[in-house]
């Protein structure tokens, strides 16, 4: 998980890169709205406590069904902050959907 840096990590979904299609994170009072898909590059096969490039994984494995037509590999996403508040460790997270379904 450290390879990919992440600000928030949300668990608990049924199927894999939930978050291509979320319009809007909200957690209490905080809100976030998608931006873009995160490209990952070569940062993800190093080792972060050693700074020595690791080898070709994650990025070769993602590569084969993630690539990206912004030159790299998409895993995770951006989304800007439209309403800033504190939210916590465990708190639950609504998530709006592309095409208006949510979770």
């Amino acid at each position: 998980m450290n390879r990919f840096r992440p600000d928030i990590v949300v668990g608990g979904w049924a199927e894999p890169h939930v978050e291509d299609r979320a319009r809007q994170v909200a957690t209490g009072d905080v809100v976030l709205d998608y931006a873009k898909l995160a490209i990952r590059r070569a940062v993800t096969t190093v080792d972060q406590e050693t700074g020595e490039r690791a080898g070709p994984e994650p990025l070769r494995t993602r590569a084969g069904y993630r690539r990206a037509s912004a030159g790299g590999v998409a895993f995770g996403a951006k989304f800007t902050v439209v309403r800033p508040r504190k939210f916590s460790v465990g708190d639950q997270v609504l998530v709006d959907l592309w095409g208006g379904s949510d979770l």
